[in-house]
């Protein structure tokens, strides 16, 4: 492994874990929340440093932070692709009442995954069906913390079935195009992401009592 890719890793972690630390102490906590924008950014900028990412393929980051974008446009206006919901301010600037920054979260979950699945297997159905099973499954982990920082809210407070079934179909469409590009991405940093951001919700699923 590189000497970038491993700088990489480390500061993945480290920002994840000071990340979840701060948000944990209540002294702490509101200045840690209002530092989710410059955090997502940040794990955005980590992935396409350590990565090498090429300028070439900027169009796919283009093309998933579109579609994760416009998605979420469609279902908070329409109420009838994830549920009834809506964004709070944590997140940052919105458009169309959605916060710019979703869809650099669904880009980061889409690579993450893609990258750890794709180096289990080769398979194309098997690697594009788990790939995006693991996005649900960290949705899953991501949603009780999400409505306790206000990221975004749900109706009644009940998180409907019916948003982890248009996840799973969103996130398929996302890991056919990463697919159909023939990208690779290195293993090391994806699995820092991947796991870096369940060890970060899970923490915060423990101080919320969520766990």
């Amino acid at each position: 492994m590189s000497k970038r890719k491993r700088l990489g890793v480390i500061a993945i972690f480290i920002f994840h874990l000071v990340g979840a630390v701060g948000m944990s102490i209540e002294e702490f906590k509101p200045l840690f929340v209002s530092l989710t924008p410059a955090h997502l950014l940040l794990t955005l900028f980590l992935f396409l440093w350590s990565d090498s990412f090429p300028l070439s393929q900027i169009k796919l980051f283009v093309i998933l932070f579109m579609i994760g974008f416009w998605v979420e446009v469609v279902g908070v206006k329409t109420r009838i692709l994830f549920g009834i919901y809506k964004y709070g301010p944590t997140l940052g600037f919105k458009f169309l009442d959605v916060p710019l920054l979703i869809g650099v979260n669904w880009f980061i979950l889409a690579v993450s995954t893609f990258g750890i699945v794709s180096y289990l297997t080769k398979n194309k159905y098997l690697l594009i069906i788990v790939s995006a099973t693991l996005m649900v499954a960290l949705d899953f982990i991501i949603e009780p913390v999400a409505i306790h920082l206000d990221f975004w809210t749900w109706q009644n407070g009940i998180i409907p079935i019916q948003n982890y079934v248009m996840w799973w179909l969103v996130s398929l469409l996302m890991q056919w195009i990463i697919y159909s590009n023939k990208l690779k991405f290195s293993t090391p940093i994806c699995f820092a992401i991947f796991i870096s951001q369940i060890l970060f919700f899970t923490i915060l699923n423990l101080q919320i009592g969520n766990i």
